[in-house]
């Protein structure tokens, strides 16, 4: 959990760094985030541990000694199953309540600290723009006293077009008693404003020129508050619901589905008959519907040549309204199928933690019974490279159903149906004492087809 948060973390420090946070609200956002890293981490955990637990009791010789006294492998594993039902149970409760609610809590938070403005930080020699309409620079300053010095202020807040100019040699900032407002007391300093609001300003170009010895402004640290947005406004997200809300989110976009199907057909209805028009207000003056007949096609459709361009020109326009309909009604088609599918894959996520974190058991144990390496050497290694392999495929899977290339029940299980055989093969392997680790085999394998060595010893 520790290596996942870190990936978290740099992922988003441009996001934490140089804002104010509190380290209560960063921690906040990270106990969410470990939240939603349990699926990662608890098949992985299951594994590891699996794998070191057999592993000890195969490099102590317990194994050898279990089987000698008639202990059969799956004997062996019931009570570690029992366990296993116990930490499923445990993964349905994190998939379907636990990272709903953290991952509700998490988007609003994140998402609050991404409106967060910037705290107020002035560099030497650079524009600083964290106050809303405000560009200001200083030239220097005196860390020990905070006196500024040559301080050129843009004020737009006013204007967009026109900007406020202000010089000033020094200054210094305040704060108000209540931390709401900051005060910049310049001094000797000037002030310079285009009278756009003047009558005839685009002729004359007014303006005014102001020398001061002290003059002060005042600034709203409002905006650099830090706030919390309701938390409703993100529970509609397939990530926040859990399986009945996800089932009935399903069920409201196939019904959804279906009526914009129904709509599309009184739409394109009007237009599709084989009736030369089903009344005459279509028609060019003088022309009265009739049914369209062989004759009609053979050029006896209308009499005079101008009548029947304009008949072919309505027709044309039917059929470009007909098409722009039907393409509008795919591509929202599409969006609900996206958004249908969406909530079918996060509605199988629900149940994949709980298999998965079954099947790295029944991968781990007998690997470790085969292996017989304890510690945190060689089962580390081997877990994590068939946990990442795992991972893989999982993620190619989810790919292929994010993308619509196969259905969310294909995608997202996936990883389970590729390694639930391997899990059954390696757990048949143990059971039959299977030496498949063992350098001394494969050795004497390779002697055995070898044919020098067997001249060597006819010879």
């Amino acid at each position: 959990m520790l290596i996942l948060l870190m990936q978290v973390i740099w992922l988003y420090v441009d996001e934490l760094v140089g804002k104010g946070l509190d380290w209560l609200v960063i921690g906040e956002l990270l106990f969410y985030f470990s939240a939603s890293l349990v699926p990662q981490a608890l098949p992985l955990s299951v594994l590891l541990s699996s794998i070191m637990t057999f592993g000890n009791l195969g490099e102590s010789y317990e194994l050898v000694a279990a089987k000698a006294s008639g202990i059969s492998i799956w004997r062996m594993f019931k009570p570690m199953m029992m366990i296993m039902l116990l930490i499923a149970l445990f993964g349905f409760f994190v998939s379907n309540i636990l990272i709903p609610q953290a991952n509700l809590k998490r988007g609003s938070l994140l998402y609050d600290i991404r409106q967060q403005k910037p705290s107020l930080a002035l560099r030497e020699g650079v524009f600083s723009q964290d106050i809303p309409g405000i560009t200001i620079r200083i030239g220097k300053k005196d860390n020990k006293t905070q006196e500024l010095s040559n301080i050129l202020i843009y004020d737009q807040r006013e204007s967009q077009l026109q900007s406020t100019i202000l010089f000033a040699k020094r200054g210094n900032m305040q704060m108000s008693e209540d931390n709401r407002y900051l005060f910049l007391n310049l001094y000797d300093g000037s002030r310079y404003e285009e009278l756009e609001k003047v009558r005839g300003y685009h002729l004359s170009r007014p303006h005014t020129a102001t020398f001061f010895k002290k003059e002060q402004i005042t600034f709203d640290m409002n905006s650099f508050k830090f706030s919390r947005s309701d938390e409703s406004m993100f529970k509609q997200h397939w990530e926040m619901l859990n399986v009945l809300e996800l089932q009935h989110a399903s069920d409201s976009l196939d019904s959804l589905a279906y009526n914009k199907y129904e709509l599309l057909k009184g739409y394109v209805q009007p237009y599709y008959f084989f009736t030369k028009y089903p009344s005459d207000t279509l028609l060019p003056k003088g022309m009265k519907a009739k049914a369209l007949t062989l004759a009609d096609t053979l050029g006896h459709l209308v009499p005079k040549p101008e009548q029947a361009s304009q008949v072919y020109a309505i027709a044309a326009n039917n059929a470009r309204t007909v098409r722009n309909i039907i393409e509008y009604s795919i591509t929202e088609f599409n969006e609900l199928n996206k958004l249908h599918a969406r909530h079918r894959i996060e509605w199988h996520r629900k149940f994949i933690l709980s298999i998965a974190c079954i099947v790295m058991f029944f991968i781990g144990a007998p690997l470790g019974s085969i292996i017989r390496k304890g510690g945190f050497g060689l089962p580390v290694v081997v877990s994590v490279l068939m946990y990442v392999c795992y991972h893989i495929v999982s993620l190619s899977g989810e790919k292929a159903a994010k993308t619509m290339a196969w259905a969310p029940l294909q995608g997202m299980w996936f990883g389970i149906f590729v390694f639930i055989p391997l899990g059954l093969f390696l757990t048949w392997k143990a059971a039959s004492d299977s030496a498949m680790f063992d350098a001394g085999a494969y050795t004497k394998f390779f002697k055995r087809i070898n044919p020098f060595q067997k001249k060597e010893e006819n010879a």
